[in-house]
């Protein structure tokens, strides 16, 4: 199981792979903005999958590594809607276990941080959440915000008082318990919802086979546009495996794709490779000044800048502010064990 340390210096290759959906994000700045916090990040306008990387300064703001709890908040304040063709999926399933076994199938397609898994046997079925990696101090709250707006949205199907037969097993323990309709057990070697055979094989009230279909193809096609999507396959290597960060041609070469090609693509996807390059850039620069006491020089190398001058001028261009006063307003250095230099 993932642990809660993260060592190297550069930030885990996962975390900068899409992994969380921008509804749930957009609901994040809105608690945000709601407790008056300022985020050193705009909210994202555009629906699509986020690097993990890229919602770290929402994270830092809501300070969650102190107050994972506030992942309950969180996920109480997710609709239905939030989950798009998932959560359409889910309301119109025949049964209780019909609407944890899509949860199973296509809670990817919404959120990849964690897998799913499903099971059943003659008493109970059970729908259970591994981290997909290693999260650092962050897991608790997204564990937390995450089992509660997805498990939450299956127990409505069930009414109270089937509802009330449910039980909930967190990894997390009860240093962190909040508020819950249904019975917890803390410290469980995994998070998963447990539900009695007879209620999860009950009919649902909102119970619709058409519009179920309806919803699943949606979902499949959904799948299959995210695993396609070349917007998302650069991202996962910026930098590369050796943090490398490769040119335009450099980056088409891996896709095997020609240069025009991966352009033409791209403007299909509404995007630019130097506007997907700069995003990345912009996180990860973010991320040593915030987690890392390493010069200017030292970060622009990592960054592929030629020098500390060239780097603080596009900082200033992505932030509107320069590194050293990002640093010293917003690093997180003073307050936890330093990063290890590493990989």
């Amino acid at each position: 199981m993932p642990s809660d340390s993260i060592d190297p210096v550069v930030p885990p290759a996962a975390w900068r792979a899409s992994s969380i959906h921008s509804s749930y994000v957009r609901i994040a700045f809105a608690l945000a903005e709601k407790m008056g916090l300022h985020i050193d990040a705009p909210a994202p306008t555009q629906a699509r999958l986020m690097p993990f990387l890229d919602i770290l300064p929402l994270l830092d703001a809501l300070d969650v590594k102190r107050e994972p709890q506030l992942g309950a908040v969180l996920g109480d304040l997710v609709p239905a809607a939030a989950h798009g063709a998932l959560g359409y999926a889910v309301v119109s399933s025949a049964t209780i276990g019909q609407a944890m076994q899509t949860v199973a199938r296509f809670a990817s397609m919404r959120n990849r941080l964690f897998s799913y898994a499903f099971s059943t046997n003659d008493k109970e079925i059970v729908l259970s959440l591994k981290p997909s990696f290693e999260m650092g101090g962050y897991r608790r709250f997204v564990e937390i915000g995450t089992a509660v707006s997805v498990f939450k949205m299956i127990q409505s199907l069930a009414g109270a008082d089937a509802a009330s037969k449910m039980r909930f097993d967190a990894n997390w323990s009860a240093a962190h318990s909040f508020p819950c309709p249904i019975e917890i057990r803390y410290s469980r070697g995994i998070s998963a919802l447990c539900v009695p055979a007879d209620v999860a094989n009950a009919p649902t009230l909102t119970a619709d086979a058409k519009l179920y279909a309806m919803a699943c193809q949606n979902c499949t096609e959904e799948l299959a546009i995210l695993d396609g999507s070349l917007a998302a396959r650069l991202r996962a290597i910026m930098p590369d495996e050796t943090n490398a960060w490769l040119t335009l041609i450099d980056a088409a070469q891996r896709m095997g794709l020609s240069r025009r090609t991966l352009i033409r693509k791209l403007e299909a996807e509404g995007l630019s490779y130097q506007g997907l390059l700069d995003e990345a850039k912009s996180e990860m620069a973010c991320w040593y000044l915030r987690n890392t006491l390493l010069p200017l020089s030292q970060i622009a190398g990592h960054l592929g800048f030629l020098d500390d001058s060239n780097f603080s001028r596009s900082f200033r261009r992505w932030r509107h502010t320069t590194p050293l006063t990002y640093r010293k307003t917003r690093g997180a250095v003073a307050e936890e064990p330093q990063i290890q230099v590493g990989n």
